[in-house]
C-alpha cells in the first residue's frame, strides 16, 4: 500500500456517498491510491489494514445512514421549494462534519502509522503531492478570466445534465450568470493548497513528536479554513451563497420530466447509501 494520508482521506469521504457498486471496491480503491504515494513495510502493511478494515466496518454502519439523512432532507426542500441560502449553508456544513468524523475516526489509529515513516517514506509522499500541485498549476496556466469562465460554465452545465438528464437554455443563462458573478478564488486556492503542502510537510518532519503531529494534524484536516486568507474565506463563503441561490433558481426552473430525473437519482442513491448501512447490521 502505498498512499499519503491526504489523498486516502479524501477517496474515503468523496466514495461515502458513491453508489452500492463502488463501495464493494472502497477497500481496493484505497489501496490503489495510496500505492501512488507510499509503500509501505510489512508492519505499516498490517497496520493499515487493521486501520482500513476497522474503518470500512465503522463508515458503513455509522456514516452511510448520516449521508442518506441529509440527501432525504435535501430532497424534501427540494420538492417543497423549501430551499433557501441559509439551508444550502447548512447543508454545506453538514457535509464538512462528515469529513470531520471520518479524521476523528482515523487520527488515533493513523498516528502510529505516520510516527513509522521512514525519511525515504516522507520523501516520497511529499514528492508526489508536489507533482499533484504541479499538474494542477499546470493545467490553469496562462488562461485568462474569460477562458476559466468558459471552462466553469462547461463543467457545471455537464454536472447539471447529469442531475437533470439535460438542461434548458433558461437554465444555461443561469449557469453563466452564476459563474459570471462569481468572485475569483483560484489563484488564492493554489496559494492555499501550496500553504497546506508546507505546513503538512513541516508536520511530517517533525512526526516524532506524537502530540505536536496531533495537533498539526488536526489543524490541517479539521481547521484547514485557518490556513486560508481573510479575503479568500470571505470569497469563498460568497461563492457559496451565489451556488446556493444557483440552485434555488434552476429548482424553480425545472419541468417535470427534469425534477422526476433528478428524484429518481436522488431516491437511488438514498436507497443505495440505506441498504449498505442495513446490510452491515444483519
Amino acid at each position: 500500500m502505498k498512499k499519503p494520508l491526504i489523498p486516502i482521506l479524501l477517496v474515503i469521504f468523496l466514495a461515502g456517498c458513491s453508489t452500492k457498486f463502488s463501495y464493494f471496491f472502497l477497500d481496493w480503491a484505497i489501496e490503489w491510491r495510496v500505492d501512488e504515494y507510499v509503500e509501505l513495510d510489512k508492519s505499516q502493511q498490517a497496520q493499515f489494514d487493521k486501520l482500513l478494515d476497522k474503518f470500512l466496518l465503522w463508515h458503513q454502519q455509522q456514516e452511510l445512514a448520516r449521508y442518506s439523512e441529509q440527501l432525504q432532507q435535501l430532497s424534501d426542500n427540494i420538492n417543497k421549494h423549501t430551499l433557501t441560502i441559509e439551508i444550502w449553508e447548512q447543508q454545506v456544513t453538514a457535509a464538512k462534519a462528515h469529513w470531520f468524523r471520518v479524521f476523528e475516526f482515523l487520527l488515533p489509529d493513523l498516528l502510529p502509522i505516520i510516527t513509522s515513516l521512514s525519511d525515504q517514506q516522507v520523501k516520497s509522499i511529499i514528492t508526489q503531492l508536489k507533482l499533484d500541485n504541479d499538474e494542477l498549476n499546470a493545467k490553469y496556466a496562462g488562461k485568462n478570466q474569460l477562458e476559466l469562465v468558459a471552462d466553469a460554465n462547461k463543467r457545471t452545465i455537464n454536472r447539471v445534465d447529469d442531475w437533470l438528464g439535460s438542461t434548458t437554455a433558461e437554465q444555461e443563462v443561469l449557469i453563466k450568470a452564476f459563474n459570471q458573478q462569481r468572485l475569483a478564488t483560484l489563484d488564492m486556492w493554489l496559494e492555499y493548497r501550496l500553504e497546506w503542502l508546507r505546513q503538512f510537510e513541516t508536520a511530517l518532519s517533525q512526526r516524532d513528536d506524537t502530540a505536536l503531529l496531533e495537533q498539526r494534524m488536526r489543524l490541517l484536516m479539521t481547521q484547514p479554513d485557518e490556513l486560508k486568507s481573510a479575503i479568500y474565506q470571505q470569497n469563498a463563503d460568497r461563492n457559496t451563497r451565489l451556488f446556493g441561490q444557483l440552485m434555488i433558481e434552476i429548482n424553480h426552473s425545472l419541468s417535470s420530466k427534469q425534477r422526476r430525473h433528478l428524484n429518481k437519482k436522488i431516491v437511488t442513491l438514498i436507497e443505495d447509501l440505506q441498504d449498505l448501512s442495513d446490510d452491515v447490521k444483519r
